[in-house]
């Protein structure tokens, strides 16, 4: 089985504000809460099919925040969301490459 890139693995994410991901290479990177839930693809936020998205932002809190988070293998993040929803995976590699964020290195 291939490994994950360094670039994309992580050491630690905690929450002060923004979602922080601090990766392997010495890279932190933080996310803004009401983007990163906006963004969600899961089925309830992006239809199957078409990939049209379902979700409206207008409907998402502005302080929507996260209430817990949880690994799914070595490739992505399950936030659970005060709204309720926690059923999308934030991929490391997307999130790092594609999502807009801040980042600094830190080590």
């Amino acid at each position: 089985m291939a490994r994950m890139p360094l670039q994309f693995r992580t050491k630690e994410v905690f929450y002060d504000g923004k979602v922080n991901i601090l990766y392997q290479d010495g890279t932190l990177a933080r996310f803004e809460y009401f983007s990163l839930r906006c963004a969600c693809v899961c089925a309830s936020c992006v239809d199957e099919v078409s990939g049209e998205k379902i979700l409206d932002d207008s409907k998402v809190a502005k302080d929507i925040h996260p209430l817990d988070s949880a690994y799914v293998g070595n490739y992505g993040l399950r936030i659970h969301w005060s709204d309720g929803h926690d059923t999308g995976i934030y991929n490391f590699r997307w999130l790092r490459e594609s999502f807009p964020h801040e980042s600094e290195k830190v080590n």
